[in-house]
């Protein structure tokens, strides 16, 4: 019986432990914490602890915190924060252009964190008006997204996570760009939808990421970030490969395919170079970013990037 009590207590501590190796390492009582960042919106935003009970209002962002290993500390998310796995069982306080606020006042964060959108003032005020701090990230570029995790990584004291995280982000992303950095740049079409046919320009992150991995946007010219664009339009611009987004992951976007393999006129149509993107990795300033540029730089480079898997 001491035998079974003893084998108990060995695994019951086992528990404790593994449960806590996923949290901040803690404060000793006498050593202050005090942090000044500053968000995207050029607010110095002021933090005595690191934050227990954090809301996201922005699917990116609640990726970013899961990666930063804030499991424990996230209570509420938007309705469309779907990744990772646990992200879906999260209480949700709604969309993200407008949450709901009471729900977000109920869960009690001491941090929102939200991304700039045309409500963002109104939601700032709204929030602090009940005592919360709220946070806030626009990133334009990957070397931003880096840094907002980096931000997210002092507030939440997981800096020793982020430099392990942002060291294999930045390699892989160094690593693309030094293969492709003295090799022909095919033309590319990344379709977003196909009625009415959607496209991205300068501005956007999978425009950006077109070029990172070797290729060239058809329709870089655009004044717009998203635009709509005729079949005409495309046939003239005659991509050497077409991207079509995916709205999930295992959707394979079998009657986009066919729609396109009927403009036998296309270069990407006649050399069978039609791929499918899912496109939460193209459009979430996360660290998945950079999975979505891997699979870019495969449709792009195949011949490159195709053969460094075999």
């Amino acid at each position: 019986m001491a035998m079974k009590h003893h084998f108990i207590f060995l695994i019951i501590s086992i528990l404790l432990v593994s449960s806590c190796s996923s949290q901040a390492p803690p404060l000793k009582s006498n050593s202050p914490y005090g942090v000044v960042v500053i968000d995207d919106l050029e607010r110095e935003v002021r933090f005595n602890h690191p934050p227990q009970r954090i809301v996201s209002l922005d699917p990116s962002i609640t990726e970013i915190l899961f990666a930063l290993g804030l499991n424990n500390e996230m209570v509420g998310v938007t309705d469309y924060c779907d990744y990772p796995e646990q992200a879906r069982t999260t209480p949700k306080v709604g969309g993200y252009i407008n949450p709901n606020i009471e729900a977000i006042a109920l869960l009690e964060p001491d941090l929102v964190v939200t991304t700039l959108k045309t409500n963002t003032p109104r939601l700032i005020q709204q929030l602090e008006d009940f005592g919360i701090t709220v946070f806030v990230l626009d990133p334009k570029k990957i070397e931003d997204i880096f840094e907002n995790i980096s931000s997210l990584a002092k507030i939440t004291y997981r800096e020793e996570r982020a430099g392990e995280l942002l060291g294999a982000l930045k390699e892989r992303l160094h690593g693309v760009r030094k293969k492709v950095a003295e090799i022909s740049r095919p033309g590319v079409f990344l379709g977003m939808g196909k009625d009415p046919l959607i496209s991205v320009g300068p501005g956007s992150f999978a425009h950006d990421l077109i070029g990172i991995a070797g290729g060239r946007n058809v329709v870089g010219h655009s004044s717009s970030r998203y635009r709509k664009y005729s079949l005409e339009e495309i046939l003239l611009a005659d991509p050497e490969v077409i991207i079509i987004c995916s709205m999930a992951p295992d959707d394979s976007c079998l009657a986009q395919k066919k729609w396109w393999k009927r403009w036998t006129n296309i270069s990407a149509v006649r050399n069978s170079r039609i791929y499918v993107v899912e496109a939460n990795l193209l459009t979430r300033p996360g660290p998945r970013m950079i999975e979505g540029l891997m699979e870019i730089a495969k449709a792009i480079h195949p011949e490159i990037f195709l053969e460094q898997e075999r």
